[in-house]
């Protein structure tokens, strides 16, 4: 039996359809030799092109939608961890992590990633679903195999790890950088290097302190907590009822005092006991020894009512008003402020302060008389100047 190609059969194929064509056209006074023929063939010859172009992708796709997942994985870009180094998920829960310079998969079964804290640190944390190591972010290739039960992310060189409860400290090589270790605190927000310094606990009785990259401590563990600002380049220890701040070089900033404090891009917050806030900039300069979180105006109501009519519940398709009788209000002389803790006071209207923030709430029934809710209920009515003129 004799081979026969597939171009010869489609050009058979071809050439009959054209034959046929020309003998239905010829019906009609067409002309083979024509000029008219010509254009045509070539319309037919373009079409016929396209046709079999289409035909072929549509094979094409049909069978890779058939066989792709035989000879191709899928690759879905999650996101890009460096230039050259991808991180890859099929769909189904595979997560791999790739070199696009190279096309090779260089790390399988990830569960999440974590990058790195300082822009000269080069190693991505991983977990594998059951322990934690690192890879290279500009190749993608393992540095640490997953061997801890715990590992953050690398700052400074150093990253922490944990093993039965111990915290250590590993270089990009996984050696042990210093030989002290520090008890491991669920709690804790991550044992990582800001500045040079990291916040630990050495043993378990709940009090932190500082340690720098040579795990020397510079400042004692006996603080209940630390708190690292970034934008502000500054630490806020805590000791009992005390806070305080010290900068960079943990130097004060702000001495430990009974307060409260809060960090903002261009000074602190401090709240203190009575509730009152001020503010300080980021040198521990006092700007402002009365801030107000919010300001409102008071208003009391008067014996005088109007009737009122306010939109009610559409009744079969028709709009419904409904008619309420309401009382005038005027404002009162004094208005209502709010400092730490949302505890209100009473203020007069050019900012001067009447009253500390020790009240729940505050509002006005009369000109000048303010009804104060103290605590758990409990109100008492202040005059103008803040004195208590009843109980209820």
């Amino acid at each position: 039996m004799k081979n026969v190609s597939m171009k010869k059969v489609f050009s058979t194929l071809w050439n009959e359809l054209l034959r046929d064509l020309g003998w239905l056209l010829g019906l009609f006074g067409y002309r083979r030799d024509g000029k008219f023929a010509r254009c045509v063939g070539g319309l037919l010859a373009v079409s016929g092109a396209v046709i079999l172009a289409s035909v072929a992708v549509y094979l094409v796709l049909s069978i890779y939608e058939e066989v792709g997942d035989e000879f191709f994985y899928y690759r879905d870009v999650e996101s890009y961890i460096s230039r050259d180094v991808t991180m890859h998920d099929d769909g189904d829960g595979n997560v791999w992590i790739m070199n696009e310079l190279t096309g090779k998969k260089t790390l399988n079964g990830v569960a999440w990633i974590a990058m790195p804290l300082g822009e000269k640190d080069s190693l991505v944390a991983y977990s594998d679903g059951r322990r934690r190591g690192y890879f290279n972010k500009y190749t993608g290739e393992v540095a640490i195999p997953a061997r801890y039960r715990h590992a953050w992310v690398f700052s400074d060189g150093i990253a922490g790890v944990e093993e039965n409860g111990e915290v250590a400290f590993v270089d990009a090589k996984g050696n042990q950088v210093f030989s002290r270790t520090f008890a491991y605190d669920p709690n804790h927000d991550g044992y990582m290097f800001h500045g040079g310094y990291c916040i630990v606990d050495e043993d378990k009785d709940g009090k932190c302190g500082l340690i720098n990259t040579q795990g020397i401590t510079v400042l004692p563990e006996k603080y209940d907590q630390i708190e690292h600002h970034g934008p502000s380049c500054c630490w806020v220890l805590t000791k009992g009822d005390e806070s305080g701040v010290v900068d960079r070089g943990l130097k004060a900033v702000l001495p430990m005092m009974k307060c409260d404090i809060s960090v903002f891009d261009d000074g602190f917050g401090v709240t203190m006991p009575d509730n009152t806030l001020r503010m300080y900039d980021l040198q521990g300069v006092l700007v402002n020894g009365f801030c107000v979180a919010d300001f409102a105006y008071l208003e009391y109501e008067l014996e005088e009512v109007y009737g009122h009519y306010s939109q009610g519940e559409y009744e079969e398709y028709e709009e419904v008003y409904e008619y309420s009788e309401v009382h005038k209000k005027e404002r009162a002389r004094l208005c209502k402020y709010t400092a730490g803790r949302n505890m209100e006071g009473l203020m007069t209207q050019d900012g001067r302060m009447v009253t500390l923030p020790k009240y729940e709430s505050v509002e006005a029934v009369g000109r000048d008389a303010y009804l104060c809710t103290v605590s758990n209920g409990y109100k008492v009515i202040l005059d103008g100047k803040g004195r208590e003129v009843n109980e209820r």
